[in-house]
């Protein structure tokens, strides 16, 4: 057996998925192989403190600083610029292409053309207003630094 194959079928010892004639093989191969054998040794001693291992929760503490970190904030705020970005050019170019043909195209009657067009004036200027609401009341809250 050549090293190359050996440290392939180490892992498979280590994790038991070795038929029985492979083991044999394996360690047939590390009684004359030192560098074999250390490498079973070091992934052996690395395999039992990694399985004492836990990971712990963090307190809320520190996922308050975390969320408030100004890095986290500068993060946010680029995605939500590029998300932006491309809400805007898509609403542009959906609303040049109903503009050119719905609203100019003379066959649709000229009442429903201008009552379409009202509605989503409408529905625009309520958007803005429900937008520009909740950021005053968002920048104004009072109680934006309680904690739950």
């Amino acid at each position: 057996m050549k090293c190359q194959e050996a440290i392939i079928l180490i892992s498979g010892k280590l994790d038991g998925e070795l038929i029985q004639k492979q083991e044999q093989e394996l360690d047939l191969h590390m009684q004359t192989c030192e560098v074999c054998r250390k490498e079973y040794d070091d992934l052996l001693k690395l395999r039992e403190v990694t399985s004492n291992m836990r990971f712990t929760d963090l307190p809320d503490r520190y996922w308050a600083g975390y969320w408030n970190d100004i890095y986290n904030r500068l993060e946010r705020g680029i995605g939500w610029i590029f998300v932006s970005i491309g809400a805007i050019i898509i609403l542009a170019f959906g609303a040049w292409e109903f503009f050119d043909k719905f609203l100019l195209d003379t066959n649709n009657p000229l009442l429903l053309r201008f009552g379409v067009g009202a509605g989503i004036i409408g529905l625009i200027f309520l958007l803005i207003s429900v937008l520009r609401e909740k950021l005053f009341a968002r920048k104004h809250e009072r109680y934006k630094e309680v904690e739950r």
